[in-house]
């Protein structure tokens, strides 16, 4: 009888490690999130750094796949501000959904002089 105990809390365990856990794990993930700021990096189709008062010094890195760009995507480079809506999949970097680039560096400064 003495086995039978061992094999039920061995399936006890098995069943909170493999079942319970990753429910409190994955509680983050799915919600679409969104970060306002300027672009900090930027590699086409990997990846983009996006910074603003809120971050630290090397902004949120956010991974590129399946992307929809809103606005010219040949335009984004370091310096662009940009509006940026991700997610947390599993991934070892949130992934976005939608880049929308709001202004070329070039123009922002010329609609603030």
């Amino acid at each position: 009888m003495r086995g039978g105990w061992r094999m039920l809390r061995l399936c006890i365990a098995l069943l909170v490690a493999f079942v319970v856990l990753p429910l409190f794990a994955a509680r983050g993930a799915g919600r679409l999130r969104v970060v306002t700021g300027t672009v900090a990096e930027w590699q086409a189709g990997q990846l983009i750094s996006v910074v603003n008062e809120q971050t630290d010094p090397g902004g949120v890195r956010i991974a590129l796949r399946d992307t929809v760009y809103i606005g010219d995507p040949v335009t984004l480079r370091p310096g662009v501000r940009v509006t940026v809506w991700y997610e947390f999949v599993g991934e070892r970097r949130p992934v976005a959904t939608q880049v929308a680039v709001l202004a070329p560096a070039g123009r922002l400064r010329r609609e603030n002089e």
